[in-house]
């Protein structure tokens, strides 16, 4: 990836964030590999990558509202609440790659299925953390 700027976010709060990319990163290369025949890529591949970014994007956006409103804190803790559910989809998706009996190595689905396990405790804690700071 030279010649494309990265953000590498250290901070322990954002620890979300930096697992996020992981798993992003982790699914496409996943669903972009052999392990996934030709045939499949579109019942498969598409939707898992594409969900993979929304979990993103769903972190990113709830980073986006500052908790000093009722209805901010409310749409921080929706969106997180949506990175959650994009993380179960995959979950979801990750059976059922299984379930048709495709090749997917069963050493990659658990090393995903650990990282969205930490995922979702990390999230959670994030939902739970988020208060009404200051009125307006």
């Amino acid at each position: 990836m030279s010649g494309v700027p990265v953000r590498l976010r250290n901070i322990s709060q954002f620890e979300f964030y930096n697992t996020a990319i992981d798993i992003r990163v982790r699914i496409t290369r996943l669903v972009a590999s052999s392990a996934v025949p030709k045939s499949y890529r579109f019942t498969f591949a598409v939707p898992m990558a594409q969900t993979a970014r929304s979990m993103v994007y769903n972190i990113v956006t709830a980073d986006a509202f500052y908790p000093n409103s009722e209805d901010a804190v409310t749409l921080r803790k929706r969106h997180l609440t949506l990175a959650i559910a994009d993380c179960e989809q995959l979950y979801q998706d990750m059976q059922c790659l299984l379930a048709m009996g495709l090749p997917v190595p069963v050493s990659r689905l658990d090393e995903i299925s650990e990282a969205l396990d930490r995922e979702i405790e990390l999230l959670k804690g994030a939902r739970k953390g988020v208060k009404l700071i200051g009125k307006r």
